[in-house]
Protein backbone atom coordinates (compact mmCIF):
# COMPACT_ATOMS: atom_id res chain seq x y z
CA UNK A 1 0.00 0.00 0.00
CA UNK A 2 1.10 3.34 -0.57
CA UNK A 3 -0.59 5.68 2.90
CA UNK A 4 -0.62 9.04 2.82
CA UNK A 5 -1.77 11.43 5.42
CA UNK A 6 -4.36 13.77 3.75
CA UNK A 7 -6.53 16.84 4.17
CA UNK A 8 -9.69 18.57 2.46
CA UNK A 9 -9.59 22.18 2.88
CA UNK A 10 -10.79 23.38 6.65
CA UNK A 11 -10.42 19.71 8.29
CA UNK A 12 -8.32 17.71 9.82
CA UNK A 13 -6.01 15.41 8.23
CA UNK A 14 -6.53 11.67 7.93
CA UNK A 15 -5.21 8.64 6.97
CA UNK A 16 -5.41 7.79 3.43
CA UNK A 17 -4.61 5.20 0.67
CA UNK A 18 -3.05 6.25 -2.78
CA UNK A 19 -4.39 3.92 -5.88
CA UNK A 20 -3.07 3.88 -8.76
CA UNK A 21 0.62 3.84 -9.80
CA UNK A 22 3.69 5.64 -7.71
CA UNK A 23 4.14 8.59 -10.40
CA UNK A 24 0.39 8.48 -11.07
CA UNK A 25 -2.32 8.19 -8.35
CA UNK A 26 -5.65 8.42 -9.71
CA UNK A 27 -7.49 8.13 -6.26
CA UNK A 28 -7.24 8.49 -2.69
CA UNK A 29 -8.90 6.26 -0.28
CA UNK A 30 -10.07 7.70 3.23
CA UNK A 31 -9.28 4.48 5.15
CA UNK A 32 -11.56 5.44 7.97
CA UNK A 33 -14.45 6.44 6.08
CA UNK A 34 -14.53 3.46 4.39
CA UNK A 35 -14.14 1.30 7.64
CA UNK A 36 -14.48 2.64 10.65
CA UNK A 37 -12.72 0.72 12.52
CA UNK A 38 -9.55 1.55 10.60
CA UNK A 39 -7.85 4.81 12.38
CA UNK A 40 -7.81 8.11 11.18
CA UNK A 41 -4.41 8.76 12.16
CA UNK A 42 -1.10 6.76 10.75
CA UNK A 43 0.46 5.82 14.05
CA UNK A 44 -2.14 4.19 15.40
CA UNK A 45 -2.33 2.43 11.98
CA UNK A 46 1.51 1.55 12.69
CA UNK A 47 1.10 0.22 15.72
CA UNK A 48 -2.09 -2.24 14.81
CA UNK A 49 -0.17 -3.63 11.57
CA UNK A 50 3.14 -2.89 11.82
CA UNK A 51 3.88 -6.39 10.98
CA UNK A 52 1.47 -5.94 7.59
CA UNK A 53 -0.43 -8.71 9.71
CA UNK A 54 -3.43 -8.73 11.77
CA UNK A 55 -6.76 -7.74 11.68
CA UNK A 56 -6.51 -3.92 11.18
CA UNK A 57 -4.30 -4.63 8.44
CA UNK A 58 -7.05 -6.77 6.14
CA UNK A 59 -9.21 -4.43 6.61
CA UNK A 60 -7.19 -1.88 5.05
CA UNK A 61 -6.07 -4.02 2.10
CA UNK A 62 -9.84 -4.61 1.78
CA UNK A 63 -10.88 -0.96 1.47
CA UNK A 64 -8.03 -0.69 -0.74
CA UNK A 65 -9.16 -3.77 -3.38
CA UNK A 66 -13.02 -2.30 -2.84
CA UNK A 67 -11.86 1.52 -3.79
CA UNK A 68 -13.27 2.72 -0.95
CA UNK A 69 -16.82 0.57 -0.88
CA UNK A 70 -19.05 0.95 -3.38
CA UNK A 71 -21.33 2.29 -1.07
CA UNK A 72 -19.90 4.43 1.37
CA UNK A 73 -19.94 8.25 0.25
CA UNK A 74 -17.01 10.67 1.52
CA UNK A 75 -14.36 7.72 1.17
CA UNK A 76 -12.83 8.43 -2.75
CA UNK A 77 -11.13 11.71 -3.46
CA UNK A 78 -9.29 12.90 -6.33
CA UNK A 79 -5.33 13.65 -5.62
CA UNK A 80 -5.81 16.72 -6.94
CA UNK A 81 -8.39 18.02 -4.57
CA UNK A 82 -6.85 16.91 -1.18
CA UNK A 83 -3.59 18.42 0.34
CA UNK A 84 -0.91 16.01 1.05
CA UNK A 85 0.54 16.20 4.47
CA UNK A 86 3.70 14.92 5.31
CA UNK A 87 2.92 11.32 5.96
CA UNK A 88 3.54 10.43 9.71
CA UNK A 89 5.04 12.40 12.62
CA UNK A 90 7.57 9.93 13.95
CA UNK A 91 7.58 9.10 17.36
CA UNK A 92 11.73 9.47 17.04
CA UNK A 93 13.66 10.69 13.81
CA UNK A 94 17.28 9.11 13.83
CA UNK A 95 19.16 10.09 10.72
CA UNK A 96 22.46 8.18 10.20
CA UNK A 97 25.62 8.41 7.97
CA UNK A 98 25.50 5.17 6.15
CA UNK A 99 26.81 5.63 2.05
CA UNK A 100 30.69 5.71 2.22
CA UNK A 101 30.62 7.06 -0.86
CA UNK A 102 28.83 10.50 0.28
CA UNK A 103 31.11 10.43 3.36
CA UNK A 104 34.27 10.48 1.77
CA UNK A 105 33.22 12.64 -1.06
CA UNK A 106 32.26 15.31 1.93
CA UNK A 107 35.22 14.71 3.53
CA UNK A 108 37.62 15.14 0.63
CA UNK A 109 35.48 18.72 -0.14
CA UNK A 110 36.88 19.66 3.41
CA UNK A 111 40.46 18.04 3.03
CA UNK A 112 39.70 15.07 5.49
CA UNK A 113 39.14 11.37 4.75
CA UNK A 114 36.79 8.97 6.31
CA UNK A 115 37.22 8.57 9.84
CA UNK A 116 38.54 4.43 10.55
CA UNK A 117 35.50 4.43 13.05
CA UNK A 118 32.58 4.95 10.43
CA UNK A 119 33.47 0.95 9.66
CA UNK A 120 32.82 -0.16 13.13
CA UNK A 121 29.52 1.25 13.83
CA UNK A 122 26.52 2.89 12.11
CA UNK A 123 26.56 6.29 13.26
CA UNK A 124 23.71 8.44 13.52
CA UNK A 125 22.28 11.61 15.41
CA UNK A 126 18.23 12.05 16.81
CA UNK A 127 16.69 14.69 14.82
CA UNK A 128 13.87 16.82 15.40
CA UNK A 129 10.49 14.58 14.96
CA UNK A 130 8.66 17.57 15.51
CA UNK A 131 9.86 20.15 12.72
CA UNK A 132 8.64 18.01 9.89
CA UNK A 133 7.72 19.09 6.91
CA UNK A 134 5.74 17.57 4.31
CA UNK A 135 5.23 17.81 0.39
CA UNK A 136 4.57 21.23 -1.03
CA UNK A 137 5.09 22.87 2.16
CA UNK A 138 8.31 25.11 2.64
CA UNK A 139 11.19 24.95 4.85
CA UNK A 140 12.26 28.10 6.60
CA UNK A 141 15.00 30.25 5.61
CA UNK A 142 17.58 29.74 8.39
CA UNK A 143 18.80 32.37 10.42
CA UNK A 144 21.05 31.70 13.55
CA UNK A 145 22.20 33.98 16.15
CA UNK A 146 26.07 34.28 16.77
CA UNK A 147 28.16 35.61 19.80
CA UNK A 148 31.52 37.56 18.60
CA UNK A 149 33.77 40.00 20.94
CA UNK A 150 30.85 39.91 23.48
CA UNK A 151 28.02 41.06 21.00
CA UNK A 152 25.47 38.54 19.32
CA UNK A 153 24.69 39.00 15.55
CA UNK A 154 21.58 37.80 13.50
CA UNK A 155 23.23 35.55 10.30
CA UNK A 156 21.03 34.63 7.18
CA UNK A 157 22.85 31.00 6.15
CA UNK A 158 24.58 31.27 2.97
CA UNK A 159 24.47 27.54 2.98
CA UNK A 160 21.23 26.07 3.04
CA UNK A 161 21.45 22.07 1.51
CA UNK A 162 19.59 19.53 0.19
CA UNK A 163 20.39 15.95 1.39
CA UNK A 164 17.92 13.13 -0.77
CA UNK A 165 17.57 10.34 1.35
CA UNK A 166 15.26 6.74 1.81
CA UNK A 167 13.43 6.82 5.21
CA UNK A 168 12.81 3.66 7.01
CA UNK A 169 9.80 3.30 9.01
CA UNK A 170 9.47 1.03 11.87
CA UNK A 171 6.70 -1.28 11.76
CA UNK A 172 7.76 -3.41 15.00
CA UNK A 173 9.85 -2.75 18.08
CA UNK A 174 11.94 -4.33 19.63
CA UNK A 175 15.50 -5.12 21.44
CA UNK A 176 18.55 -7.52 20.17
CA UNK A 177 17.25 -8.07 17.08
CA UNK A 178 18.82 -9.86 14.61
CA UNK A 179 19.44 -8.69 10.81
CA UNK A 180 18.41 -11.71 9.52
CA UNK A 181 15.03 -10.41 10.75
CA UNK A 182 15.26 -7.19 10.08
CA UNK A 183 12.07 -7.49 6.99
CA UNK A 184 9.43 -8.26 10.05
CA UNK A 185 10.24 -5.04 11.79
CA UNK A 186 10.53 -2.85 8.83
CA UNK A 187 6.97 -0.97 7.94
CA UNK A 188 7.64 0.31 4.79
CA UNK A 189 10.02 3.42 2.99
CA UNK A 190 9.02 7.20 2.19
CA UNK A 191 11.29 9.87 1.07
CA UNK A 192 13.44 11.89 3.42
CA UNK A 193 14.79 15.72 2.34
CA UNK A 194 17.04 16.36 5.12
CA UNK A 195 17.55 19.81 4.70
CA UNK A 196 21.03 21.55 6.23
CA UNK A 197 22.34 24.49 6.83
CA UNK A 198 26.03 23.76 6.57
CA UNK A 199 27.91 27.22 7.70
CA UNK A 200 26.23 27.05 10.65
CA UNK A 201 26.58 22.98 10.76
CA UNK A 202 30.04 23.10 10.52
CA UNK A 203 30.63 25.75 13.23
CA UNK A 204 28.56 23.61 15.78
CA UNK A 205 30.43 20.59 14.78
CA UNK A 206 33.76 21.75 15.88
CA UNK A 207 32.54 22.13 19.23
CA UNK A 208 32.16 18.06 19.34
CA UNK A 209 28.00 17.63 20.29
CA UNK A 210 26.96 16.71 16.82
CA UNK A 211 25.29 18.76 13.75
CA UNK A 212 22.61 20.72 15.32
CA UNK A 213 21.39 23.06 15.04
CA UNK A 214 22.41 23.49 10.94
CA UNK A 215 20.20 20.21 10.96
CA UNK A 216 17.00 19.60 12.91
CA UNK A 217 14.98 23.20 11.89
CA UNK A 218 13.73 21.10 8.56
CA UNK A 219 13.01 17.75 7.93
CA UNK A 220 10.65 16.64 4.66
CA UNK A 221 8.65 13.34 4.70
CA UNK A 222 6.86 12.02 1.76
CA UNK A 223 4.85 12.13 -0.26
CA UNK A 224 3.52 8.33 1.02
CA UNK A 225 4.93 5.27 2.73
CA UNK A 226 5.30 2.90 0.76
CA UNK A 227 4.89 -0.72 2.50
CA UNK A 228 7.54 -3.15 2.41
CA UNK A 229 5.27 -5.72 0.85
CA UNK A 230 4.64 -3.16 -2.66
CA UNK A 231 8.28 -1.74 -2.51
CA UNK A 232 10.47 -4.32 -2.47
CA UNK A 233 14.51 -4.27 -2.36
CA UNK A 234 16.20 -1.19 -2.47
CA UNK A 235 18.38 -1.86 -5.73
CA UNK A 236 17.80 -0.58 -9.25
CA UNK A 237 15.03 2.17 -7.99
CA UNK A 238 15.69 5.58 -10.10
CA UNK A 239 16.78 8.18 -7.86
CA UNK A 240 16.57 11.89 -9.07
CA UNK A 241 17.15 15.33 -7.07
CA UNK A 242 15.80 18.26 -9.29
CA UNK A 243 16.67 22.41 -8.04
CA UNK A 244 14.18 24.31 -10.14
CA UNK A 245 13.49 22.20 -12.30
CA UNK A 246 17.70 21.78 -12.92
CA UNK A 247 18.47 17.78 -12.48
CA UNK A 248 21.02 17.72 -10.49
CA UNK A 249 21.45 14.13 -10.00
CA UNK A 250 20.14 11.25 -11.62
CA UNK A 251 21.37 7.60 -11.47
CA UNK A 252 20.11 4.45 -9.98
CA UNK A 253 19.95 3.29 -6.25
CA UNK A 254 22.82 0.42 -7.13
CA UNK A 255 25.06 2.52 -9.10
CA UNK A 256 25.23 5.67 -6.80
CA UNK A 257 26.28 2.99 -3.97
CA UNK A 258 28.21 0.48 -5.16
CA UNK A 259 29.91 1.90 -8.19
CA UNK A 260 31.05 5.30 -6.59
CA UNK A 261 34.29 6.25 -7.28
CA UNK A 262 35.01 7.26 -3.75
CA UNK A 263 34.98 3.67 -2.91
CA UNK A 264 37.64 1.28 -3.45
CA UNK A 265 37.58 -2.33 -3.99
CA UNK A 266 37.20 -4.13 -0.52
CA UNK A 267 35.49 -1.28 1.16
CA UNK A 268 32.78 -1.73 3.03
CA UNK A 269 30.27 0.72 0.71
CA UNK A 270 27.35 1.19 2.82
CA UNK A 271 25.27 -0.16 6.55
CA UNK A 272 22.35 -1.66 5.51
CA UNK A 273 18.90 -1.24 7.68
CA UNK A 274 19.29 -5.11 9.13
CA UNK A 275 22.75 -4.32 9.73
CA UNK A 276 21.63 -0.37 11.34
CA UNK A 277 18.52 -2.55 13.24
CA UNK A 278 20.78 -5.39 14.48
CA UNK A 279 23.79 -2.92 16.07
CA UNK A 280 21.22 -0.03 17.51
CA UNK A 281 18.51 -2.75 18.98
CA UNK A 282 21.28 -4.29 20.77
CA UNK A 283 21.98 -0.60 22.88
CA UNK A 284 18.68 0.40 23.24
CA UNK A 285 15.00 -0.73 22.29
CA UNK A 286 13.82 0.70 19.22
CA UNK A 287 9.93 1.37 18.81
CA UNK A 288 7.16 1.00 15.74
CA UNK A 289 6.92 4.49 14.69
CA UNK A 290 10.75 5.62 14.44
CA UNK A 291 11.59 6.84 11.22
CA UNK A 292 15.44 5.88 10.36
CA UNK A 293 16.92 8.29 7.73
CA UNK A 294 19.50 6.37 5.20
CA UNK A 295 22.08 9.42 5.41
CA UNK A 296 22.25 11.23 2.07
CA UNK A 297 22.59 8.89 -1.52
CA UNK A 298 26.06 9.60 -2.92
CA UNK A 299 25.73 12.44 -5.28
CA UNK A 300 22.65 13.70 -3.26
CA UNK A 301 23.89 16.66 -2.02
CA UNK A 302 26.01 19.91 -2.66
CA UNK A 303 28.00 19.97 0.01
CA UNK A 304 29.83 16.99 -1.47
CA UNK A 305 30.85 19.45 -4.48
CA UNK A 306 33.00 21.67 -2.42
CA UNK A 307 33.66 24.71 -3.81
CA UNK A 308 31.34 23.93 -6.74
CA UNK A 309 28.39 23.84 -4.35
CA UNK A 310 25.33 25.59 -5.60
CA UNK A 311 23.20 26.56 -2.39
CA UNK A 312 19.83 27.20 -2.46
CA UNK A 313 18.58 30.60 -2.00
CA UNK A 314 14.94 31.43 -0.82
CA UNK A 315 12.31 30.88 -3.29
CA UNK A 316 14.30 27.70 -4.83
CA UNK A 317 12.35 24.82 -5.02
CA UNK A 318 13.93 21.10 -4.26
CA UNK A 319 12.28 17.54 -5.72
CA UNK A 320 13.24 14.70 -4.68
CA UNK A 321 12.03 11.62 -6.66
CA UNK A 322 12.78 7.98 -5.82
CA UNK A 323 11.16 5.34 -8.33
CA UNK A 324 8.82 3.53 -6.33
CA UNK A 325 7.87 6.29 -3.82
CA UNK A 326 7.28 9.53 -5.42
CA UNK A 327 8.11 12.83 -5.78
CA UNK A 328 8.86 15.44 -2.38
CA UNK A 329 9.02 18.87 -3.41
CA UNK A 330 9.37 21.42 -0.97
CA UNK A 331 10.87 25.54 -1.47
CA UNK A 332 12.70 27.56 0.88
CA UNK A 333 10.62 29.95 2.38
CA UNK A 334 11.48 33.66 1.17
CA UNK A 335 10.71 35.66 4.66
CA UNK A 336 12.75 32.96 7.53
Amino acid sequence: MKLVTFSEAGKEPRLGAAVGTWNHWETIIDLHAADPALPSDLLPFVDHAGGLSGEMWNRAREAVDQGGGARRTGARFRPSDVRIHAPIVPRLLRDFLAFRGHVARTRAAIGSAVAPEWDQIPAYYNGNHLNVIGPGDSAPAMQYQIAEGGRSRIIDSQKLDYEAEVAFVLGVGGSRIAAKDADAHLFGVTIFNDFSARDIQMTAGKIGMGPAPGKDWANALGPCIVTRDEFGELKDQVIVVRVNGEERQRGRYYDLVFKSPFVKDGERALWSFPEMLECLSRIQPVHAGEVWGSGTIPGGCEFERGPEARYLRPGDRVEVEIEGIGVLSNSIARDG
